[in-house]
């Protein structure tokens, strides 16, 4: 590389070695690190909900009183955690249902954004 900063020195130059093998191997795109999930995923952005003082002041004390001092947003879905273990099957097959929907529209919608 030193070489490289002397300009002026023909006598130092070398000519390239024109007998040079490349071993090519073909590899695929998952080997490559493309294309290993083959399902897309759903992004994750912030949005807002509306509730009442009385809600968010309840949500935002038991997020406080937790030994781990959670976020509001990690202790609501806490709090959706336990309530969907009481569901009845068909109640929680129906909102698996609408989730779906709801994160597939999210996908979409994020698509027609990020273009």
């Amino acid at each position: 590389m030193g070489g490289l900063l002397k300009h002026g020195n023909d006598d130092q130059v070398k000519s390239p070695d024109k007998k040079v093998n490349v071993n090519v191997s073909s590899i695929s795109r998952k080997q490559a690190g493309f294309g290993e999930d083959s399902v897309e995923k759903i992004p994750t952005f912030d949005v807002n909900m509306r509730v009442d003082n009385h809600t968010r002041n309840a949500v935002l004390a038991l997020s406080k009183a937790t030994a781990d001092k959670r976020s509001a947003s990690e202790m609501v879905a806490l709090m959706i955690e336990s309530y969907l273990e009481s569901l009845t099957p068909q109640t929680r097959d129906t909102y698996d249902e609408l989730v779906s929907m709801m994160e597939t529209k999210d996908k979409l919608d994020y698509k027609l954004k990020s273009k």
